[in-house]
């Protein structure tokens, strides 16, 4: 959470700048400019070459050509203006107020939003989550009405076959695909807790998959419509003119609707939905605390959500705070690199295996059936049990052999750096084999090792539904047994 809501901060930050009469991210010139931006790809913001003599300006392609770094206004504004990197990640640097002023936002709007638990993060959602796609079609059709669009539409649609035998484009997708659901972060089990005991949860499930899915498809044609755009503009090869991570959304797509008419409008536009989008991950993330915490510890605070809720922002925020330094970016990007590398992929690994083989695939398809009135379906049992469990080993075993330590841009961590993101990466597994340990111990008072571990390996007695002698079970049943 700490480290995700500099996407929000970021996001207001431009919205702000936005509404200049110039947009800042598309001339040189400025205070934080420096002799590498070269203005609307041809020209330097002082008309100097790499010599330093002012003769006739050099194009990007050239200053490349001969091995000299180059940058946009764009590139030189996310970094020197917004940023406004250090040297390295030992140089923190002073506080950025212009950040921390944005991020403080961000927390207060998550607050408001929450302030009443699910009541009223629901209906902000309905505003959240419906109004980007409606930002997103209208900057679609706004942008392929430029030349170029369809150029980029070509790029993205036809494949490039020999791609398809590289293993690290399948890893990519399986891990678009996991990351872009957001499980095993306790985010779908939070929100569905709060779900009627009889919901078609089968059903939402399927829906959910196909709108994630489907969504990022549809954002893959606007960006590169966009990017198609740009490179027209250019002359910039589409390849060369992709950037990939936050420079995407706040490098590349600043310049690309930059070319369009009245761009402060489209940018405003494309912030606010960014903005929004990551609106909604924050809700959930900062619900699974909230909630973890009240069930946990229903008496004491559960008539306590509003301050509770204001806590929880105020100590992330807090901790938010070392990511707005000038030696932030490096410390961003160590832990976006490990945060999710490793425990959300190994905690949906073994819960598919957990549920399919130890509580068992029979077990949980009778609890479906109580629930949903049928019980589940024979594909859906072998993926549990079979296909999701084996791809997604696949996939982290692929992940560590092809594991790189974190990179940012030029710069090189120091060797210490891939320790502490290890540690980050281990951290949520901890709880893992300490609660196995503590489990077993509970019956050793009384059983053998080897019986104590059959015993932590069973359903408790008192597993069932909580609300099972009230809710409108069909089908005659009226108490849950543990077979």
């Amino acid at each position: 959470m700490p480290y995700y809501t500099l996407f929000l901060a970021w996001s207001i930050y431009y919205m702000v700048k936005s509404c200049s009469s110039v947009l800042p991210w598309t001339t040189c010139g400025n205070s934080w400019n420096t002799d590498l931006c070269i203005d609307d790809m041809n020209t330097t913001s002082n008309g100097t070459n790499m010599a330093g003599n002012t003769s006739e300006p050099i194009t990007i392609t050239e200053r490349r050509e001969n091995g000299t770094s180059a940058r946009t206004p764009a590139e030189e504004f996310f970094r020197y203006n917004v940023l406004n990197v250090s040297t390295g990640l030992e140089d923190v640097g002073a506080v950025q107020w212009h950040i921390v002023g944005c991020l403080c936002a961000s927390y207060v709007i998550i607050f408001l939003c929450l302030i009443r638990g699910i009541k009223s993060s629901g209906k902000a959602v309905y505003v959240t989550a419906l109004l980007p796609y409606a930002l997103l079609l209208s900057i679609f059709i706004t942008v392929m009405q430029e030349p170029g669009a369809l150029d980029g539409l070509y790029h993205y649609v036809i494949p490039d076959f020999n791609k398809l035998l590289d293993v690290q484009v399948w890893l990519e997708a399986c891990l678009q695909v996991f990351y872009s659901l957001g499980v095993g972060c306790g985010m779908i089990g939070t929100a569905a807790s709060y779900n009627n005991f009889h919901e078609p949860c089968l059903r939402d499930s399927v829906i959910l998959t196909i709108i994630s899915e489907g969504t990022s498809i549809f954002c893959g044609l606007v960006t590169f419509a966009a990017l198609g755009v740009m490179s027209q503009r250019t002359g910039v090869p589409i390849e060369t003119v992709v950037t990939g991570g936050p420079g995407l959304g706040f490098v590349t797509y600043p310049d690309a609707l930059a070319q369009l008419p009245v761009p402060q409008l489209w940018s405003f536009m494309f912030f606010l939905m960014l903005f929004m989008v990551g609106l909604d991950s924050q809700f959930l993330s900062t619900e699974v605390i909230i909630t973890a915490l009240i069930d946990q510890y229903p008496r004491q605070l559960s008539k306590k959500r509003m301050f509770l809720t204001g806590g929880c922002c105020l100590t992330v925020f807090l901790i938010g705070l070392i990511f707005c330094t000038q030696g932030g970016p490096y410390m961003f990007q160590l832990v976006d690199w490990y945060v999710l590398s490793l425990g959300p992929m190994v905690i949906s690994t073994m819960e598919c295996i957990v549920v399919s083989w130890i509580y068992g695939i029979t077990r949980i398809s009778k609890d479906v059936e109580m629930m949903i009135g049928k019980p589940l379906p024979m594909p859906v049992k072998i993926l549990w049990a079979l296909v999701t469990p084996t791809i997604l080993i696949i996939t982290f075993i692929l992940t560590l052999l092809r594991y790189q330590p974190p990179t940012y841009g030029k710069y090189e961590f120091p060797s210490y750096a891939s320790a502490i993101g290890w540690f980050i990466a281990v951290l949520p597994l901890l709880p893992i084999p300490l609660y196995m340990v503590l489990t077993v111990r509970k019956h050793m008072a009384t059983n053998s090792l080897k019986k104590s571990v059959r015993l932590a390996l069973m359903p408790d007695d008192e597993w069932r539904p909580a609300n099972y002698r009230s809710s409108k079970v069909t089908g005659g049943i009226d108490t849950i047994t543990t077979n």
